[in-house]
């Protein structure tokens, strides 16, 4: 099972709000692992340049989480960045930056872009979990977290983009020169249909208009 654009968008409707939103966007738009995702540093994420690289990962061996190299056939691919993912991302900056507020001296300096509200690092079964309890509260087809990088290879390809942009085979991320990518993700990001627009005062990650 595939989720089309139109069910992506009801899912990321009922996940806005929810503290792990900003991941399930990003894995369900660029194509990003579990892993990867809650492994992703904010020094390799360059917003003003709307580029990310996937340098690390954090997976599990047992229960127990442990940072590697990324799942790639070479070095770490950088990633071109849609304007939506970039104010999601940013959204994401602010609210982590009230909760190191927040935390005071408990905060754990990480330097992950996801992380626990105390900042250290973000269980990858921690996702899988929200993940299955918001989509469990929609009337969606169901599939998995995993799944979320097929429906982002058919965004890729619903917006002209070639298929292996985001390889599912290879495990490679683009070739593509970062302005071909981008092209891409905007309009791959256009695809996916949105609910009300939030005010960006609000604070809460924006929602891309219809």
């Amino acid at each position: 099972m595939v989720w089309t654009p139109q069910q992506f968008g009801a899912f990321l409707d009922a996940a806005e709000g929810d503290h792990l939103y900003a991941v399930f966007h990003l894995m369900g738009t660029r194509g990003l692992r579990r892993g990867e995702a809650v492994g992703q540093d904010w020094h390799e994420t360059d917003l003003d340049a709307g580029l990310i690289t996937p340098a690390k990962g954090i997976v599990v061996d047992g229960w127990s989480p442990y940072e590697s190299e990324p799942k790639t056939d070479g070095s770490a691919g950088t990633i071109a960045l849609d304007s939506v993912n970039i104010e999601v991302l940013r959204a994401q900056k602010a609210r982590q930056a009230k909760e190191r507020r927040n935390a005071g001296a408990a905060w754990q300096d990480t330097g992950k872009v996801f992380t626990k509200e105390d900042g250290s690092w973000l269980h990858p079964e921690t996702v899988s979990e929200t993940f299955r309890r918001i989509l469990a509260a929609t009337d969606l087809p169901p599939i998995t977290l995993r799944d979320l990088r097929h429906v982002s290879a058919t965004l890729t390809h619903g917006a002209g983009g070639d298929i292996h942009t985001i390889t599912l085979t290879s495990d490679t991320y683009t070739s593509l020169l970062p302005e071909v990518d981008r092209a891409v993700a905007e309009a791959a990001a256009a695809l996916v249909p949105r609910g009300t627009t939030v005010a960006k005062s609000s604070g809460e990650p924006p929602r891309a208009s219809p």
